[in-house]
């Protein structure tokens, strides 16, 4: 069996197991079989046929810079921040214990938002130079004469950003809109090139539509990112500025949490899994279709 078949084989096969780790909230073997599967992915393309030489720098950066981001993940995982610092500032839900009354944000509260906000940001950071990587070997395609296939990738694009931005604006609520831009521009920069590659792909896709569902994909999973990014900086800014009504929001949520069985721990995380599988699925398919679309031109 050649080479590439058996790497291809490889990276489906961890994304697989990666997306069922993901499904049970077992998030480091989730993210060690992603990263499998990410090498396994940036070998198929590094060994792609030598017609298609041109797309392989480009695209093996891309794909990996999330090998990197997620080595990244498997080593700051121990130092996550732990939902128990909510617990000291709620009261029970029977009614027992005193009410809930005005409160101070702790410092170590806000030092952990401000950790978490530092991760996210190095995230988009990546995101974004691996997006860009994927945009150079997109933009290396000759065009196509698909008008209607250019057109259809062109309004889905313009769609995500309407919906990404309509999203974001409904969650600012008085918040500063420069202060959430200073903070997360790398996601904003990451959304919009990732847009761009949707709208690109339609006019050089081959006969499989694989490239423009990647870059779909791709553009959904950094519009996801963008809005990790963003709540953490708004919960930040709330919490900073001495919103008792949001805090209270979180206690209440969090005594939820922790007065569940203790069997629900090891739960069905439905969201969790769809996120891993569209970030491991869409640079994989767009390289595939950016190397079959290569090849085809050739």
């Amino acid at each position: 069996m050649r080479p590439k078949r058996v790497l291809l084989m490889v990276a489906v096969t961890a994304s697989a197991l990666s997306v069922l780790a993901a499904l049970v909230s077992a998030q480091r073997p989730s993210t060690q079989f992603g990263l499998a599967a990410t090498a396994a992915l940036v070998g198929y393309v590094l060994l792609a046929d030598p017609a298609v030489r041109r797309l392989r720098p480009a695209l093996a950066a891309g794909i990996g810079l999330s090998a990197v981001l997620m080595a990244v993940e498997l080593w700051w995982l121990p130092e996550q921040a732990d939902v128990r610092w909510f617990t000291p500032f709620y009261a029970p839900l029977d009614g027992s214990g005193p009410s809930v009354g005005p409160v101070q944000i702790p410092p170590a509260m806000l030092d952990q938002l401000r950790q978490m906000i530092d991760q996210e940001r190095f995230n988009a950071v990546g995101l974004l130079l691996g997006v860009v990587c994927l945009a150079v070997a997109v933009v290396a395609l000759p065009v196509r004469q698909q008008p209607k296939a250019a057109e259809l990738a062109r309004f889905v694009a313009v769609l995500l950003l309407a919906v990404v931005g309509a999203n974001l604006w409904s969650r600012i609520d008085g918040a500063p809109l420069l202060g959430l831009l200073g903070a997360g521009w790398p996601a904003f920069l990451a959304i919009l090139m990732a847009a761009w590659v949707v709208a690109l792909s339609g006019a050089r896709a081959g006969r499989a539509a694989l490239m423009p569902l990647g870059a779909l994909l791709v553009a959904v999973s950094t519009a996801v990112a963008l809005e990790d990014l963003t709540g953490t900086w708004l919960t930040w800014w709330e919490f900073s500025n001495g919103n008792d009504h949001v805090m209270v929001e979180a206690a209440v949520a969090v005594s939820v949490a922790s007065s569940a069985d203790v069997s629900a721990a090891i739960s069905v995380d439905l969201s969790g899994a769809v996120r891993t599988a569209m970030a491991l699925a869409g640079p994989a398919l767009l390289a595939v279709g950016a190397l079959r679309a290569s090849h085809d031109a050739g």
